[in-house]
């Protein structure tokens, strides 16, 4: 995953090749790290042991582990909304019917959220830190919603005009507090790597938006 031309506050721009790939590279092993250690005591010695590399390339680099991480959540959220841009005007998806688009659409959001758990989790475990977050993913989240009920308009004519895009945000809503819940406590009944879990949360995305 390349890191586009624009950057997050604290994050100095890779003009060249080898410093951008030394900026991926320690992108890349947050996502390694960040499955299995909490941002919190994620150290930077660990970062760039794990990319191999220097402390002094991370701090050539990155301000700080919060402008890091703000950097790796902002190419996250490109790309995924990029993803599912691409998802909405594809063949498979413009082609299926109204069932077959909501399941293709709720199987990409649990990839999402399953491809990038650690992510998650560290944006929202630490109630101090999340809130330099917050703003990142719900702005990520807002455009994803903007982009699916684009895809679904023309199929929302049984619902009042004034409703859709609040309900295709309602659907939206319960499917992601239902996969950060299961990203955070996995409290069950199903878990966040259960097959189940894209086909109860497509029922919920129905019963919640009337296509036609």
């Amino acid at each position: 995953m390349q890191a586009p031309g624009k950057t997050s506050k604290g994050v100095r721009a890779a003009k060249q090749s080898r410093s951008l790939l030394k900026h991926q590279a320690l992108l890349q092993a947050g996502r390694r790290l960040l499955d299995t250690h909490d941002l919190s005591t994620l150290s930077v010695a660990q970062l760039t042991r794990d990319a191999g590399m220097s402390v002094g390339s991370f701090y050539s680099r990155f301000e700080d582990k919060d402008a890091w991480f703000a950097e790796l959540l902002r190419v996250t959220g490109e790309q995924a909304l990029q993803d599912t841009q691409a998802l909405l005007v594809s063949a498979r998806f413009t082609r299926a019917g109204n069932a077959r688009k909501v399941a293709q659409i709720v199987r990409h959001l649990v990839h999402i959220h399953r491809e990038h758990r650690g992510i998650f989790r560290a944006a929202h475990s630490d109630p101090a830190r999340s809130r330099l977050y917050w703003p990142q993913l719900h702005a990520y989240g807002r455009q994803l919603g903007d982009a699916v009920y684009l895809a679904l308009a023309a199929h929302l004519q049984q619902v009042p005009a004034a409703q859709r895009r609040l309900r295709v945000g309602i659907a939206l809503q319960l499917v992601f507090g239902t996969l950060v819940n299961a990203v955070l406590h996995n409290p069950g009944p199903i878990g966040l790597h259960d097959k189940r879990m894209e086909t109860e949360l497509s029922r919920v995305f129905l019963a919640t938006v009337r296509l036609d």
